[in-house]
């Protein structure tokens, strides 16, 4: 397909035909990334309504990077064929190639909406992170717990080592730990302080 043959059905897609289909599907399969060529041949396949078009539109898609773009140029009502001369066509005209096409227009609902999705978001991100902040504080909690195993020949290795205020926490936490022993382990914690004056 010669350049300006090309850039006459660009301009005129209408004038897409059985014709120009084979030259658009070589060029496709030539350059599978040129993804104007995967648009014409895309609107060309629906002019015709051609059983290849889903097929080609799902490969074609994959190479079409605004795919609004390639929805409103394939769907686009196209004037039929004139037989007056030539007339080039503006290319801002073609308003599904022109990125103003997809501005949204301001209201002042639309404005209110906005703010409202804004601070909502905002409180749920504000919820977020004091839902993880708790959590984090009580894998803290968790981690001291753990860190804090007690046992009773830990409590005598503390004495032994005459480490008497450990091994007085140690005998406390145990008193907590086995309430029913917590007789044994007062005595414990006399003779230490005993050992301590």
């Amino acid at each position: 397909m010669r350049k300006e043959e090309f850039f006459n059905y660009l301009d005129h897609p209408e004038r897409l035909s059985a014709e120009s289909l084979p030259k658009l599907k070589e060029l496709v399969q030539t350059y599978p990334a040129f993804q104007t060529a995967w648009m014409l041949l895309l609107k060309n396949l629906k002019l015709l309504n051609d059983p290849e078009f889903d097929h080609y539109l799902e490969n074609g898609a994959i190479f079409v990077a605004d795919r609004r773009k390639l929805y409103f140029f394939v769907n686009k009502e196209e004037p039929q064929v004139e037989t007056a001369p030539e007339q080039k066509t503006d290319p801002l005209e073609r308003e599904y190639m022109n990125t103003g096409f997809y501005k949204l227009s301001n209201s002042p609902q639309q404005d209110e909406s906005l703010i409202d999705l804004i601070k909502s978001i905002r409180k749920k991100q504000g919820q977020k992170m004091i839902e993880d902040a708790d959590k984090q504080s009580e894998e803290t909690v968790e981690k001291k717990d753990k860190n804090s195993f007690v046992s009773e020949t830990l409590a005598k290795i503390y004495a032994q080592q005459g480490l008497y205020k450990k091994a007085i926490q140690s005998y406390e936490n145990l008193s907590l730990k086995y309430p029913e022993k917590s007789t044994y382990f007062a005595g414990q914690i006399e003779n230490l302080k005993k050992l301590m004056n």
